[in-house]
C-alpha cells in the first residue's frame, strides 16, 4: 500500500510538473508569429524548427505517462502499442529537429558550445534511449523495453526539469541566465538519467536478494537410499 501511495504522488508531482511546463513555456509560441519567435533569435529562419519540434514534443510528453498505466497495457494492448508508436515518431521528429537547432543556431549561429552540445547530447541519448527501447519491443525483451521506456520518458522531460531549475537557480541562487543554461543543459539529462538508472539497479538488486532468500530457505530435496 506505501509503495502505491508513493507511486501515485510521485506520478502526480510529474503530471502537474509537465502541465505547468506546457502551458508556461510551450503554448505561448502559439500563434505563430514574430514578436513570440524573435525574442531569443528564431526568427524568420529557425522558427519553423522550433514550432515543429514544441508540436511533437507535447505530444510526446502527453502520450508518455500512460505509457506506464499497467490496466491499458494489460486490457487494451492494441492501445497501449499505438500509442508507443506515436510516441516514438513524435520522438523521432522532434529529436532530429533539435540536433539540427543545437547545431546550426546554437554552436555554429551562435558560437555558444557549451550550451549547445548539451542540448545535441540531449536530442542524441533522447533518439538513443527511445531506439533502444523499440529494439526491445521488437526483440519481445519486455523487461528491457520497460528499462529503456522509462530512461526515454525521462529525457522527454528534461526541458521541463531545465525550465523548473533553471528558475531556481537564477531565482534562488542569484546564477545568471547565460550560467544557469548552461548548467542545465547538461544536468537537466543527465542527473534524471542517473538517478533513473539507481532506481532500475536497485529493482533489480532487490529481486536478486529476494530470489537468492527465496532459494536458500526452500526444503532441501529428499533423496531415497537405496
Amino acid at each position: 500500500m506505501t509503495r502505491k501511495i508513493l507511486s501515485i504522488a510521485g506520478w502526480t508531482i510529474v503530471v502537474a510538473a509537465i502541465v505547468y511546463f506546457i502551458v508556461t513555456s510551450a503554448l505561448p509560441f502559439f500563434p505563430y508569429n514574430q514578436n513570440r519567435f524573435a525574442g531569443e533569435g528564431f526568427w524568420p529562419h529557425f522558427a519553423p524548427w522550433l514550432l515543429v519540434h514544441i508540436i511533437f514534443g507535447i505530444v510526446a510528453i502527453t502520450l508518455g505517462p500512460f505509457q506506464f498505466i499497467k490496466a491499458i497495457r494489460t486490457k487494451y494492448p492494441s492501445t497501449h502499442r499505438t500509442m508507443g508508436k506515436i510516441y516514438l515518431i513524435c520522438i523521432v521528429i522532434a529529436g532530429c529537429d533539435s540536433l539540427y537547432m543545437s547545431v546550426n543556431k546554437i554552436i555554429i549561429g551562435e558560437k555558444a558550445v557549451t550550451y549547445g552540445f548539451g542540448l545535441f547530447l540531449l536530442g542524441t541519448i533522447w533518439l538513443l534511449c527511445s531506439g533502444m527501447a523499440y529494439w526491445a519491443v521488437r526483440s519481445r525483451n519486455f523487461v528491457q523495453h520497460r528499462e529503456w521506456m522509462v530512461r526515454s520518458f525521462v529525457v522527454t522531460c528534461a526541458f521541463v526539469t531545465f525550465r523548473l531549475f533553471a528558475r531556481v537557480l537564477t531565482d534562488t541562487f542569484g546564477v545568471d541566465d547565460n550560467t544557469a543554461s548552461q548548467i542545465m543543459a547538461w544536468a537537466c539529462w543527465a542527473v534524471p538519467l542517473i538517478v533513473a538508472e539507481v532506481f532500475l539497479q536497485a529493482a533489480k538488486i532487490r529481486k536478486g536478494n529476494a530470489a537468492l532468500a527465496n532459494k536458500k530457505h526452500a526444503a532441501p530435496v529428499q533423496v531415497s537410499e537405496v
